[in-house]
């Protein structure tokens, strides 16, 4: 059956929200408590078929996984002549970046204040505020661009499941 990588992707989150579930399940069920004077009542869980269950669901979850790794290290991103991988690593990357730049950008080119004993002082930046907000824009739609193009990578491309 063939998928593409957002399809891939939804099959891995819907594979560890059953593992979820099955874990909650099992913290639930996996005792019980009664009184001394009360009957025990069974609510039938199985230690071993859970841990079968989840065992299973983990080995789905790692079989599709490393589909998209070996994908991801192979697809190229034409927009930006990477793989899926390098933009991946490209992605956050940048999104570090934007968020120096946006504090740089933040910041007033000069400023002044009287200090507690009376003195004026001023603080200035020793780089250009207006420039830090251009990179900002700039670097904001690089980021998006790259996102877009991830997104139309994850959705053309297919893998053999």
């Amino acid at each position: 059956m063939k998928v593409c990588h957002t399809e891939a992707m939804k099959l891995i989150k819907e594979y560890e929200e059953q593992k979820r579930n099955l874990i909650l399940t099992e913290n639930r069920d996996s005792i019980i408590s009664y009184k001394e004077t009360e009957k025990k009542i069974s609510n039938n869980y199985n230690y071993e078929n859970i841990r079968k269950e989840i065992q299973q669901l983990d080995e789905k979850i790692r079989k599709i996984k490393t589909i998209l790794a070996i994908a991801n290290c192979s697809v190229k991103i034409d927009e930006f002549n990477i793989t899926i991988g390098e933009a991946l690593v490209m992605l956050a990357q940048l999104q570090n970046e934007k968020n120096q730049i946006e504090f740089l950008a933040s910041r007033t080119q000069l400023a002044r204040r009287i200090t507690p004993n009376g003195v004026l002082e001023y603080t200035e930046c020793n780089y250009d505020v207006k420039k830090a907000e251009e990179d900002c824009i700039k670097l904001r739609s690089k980021i998006a661009s790259l996102q877009i193009a991830i997104d139309r990578a994850n959705l053309t491309n297919f893998v053999e499941m």
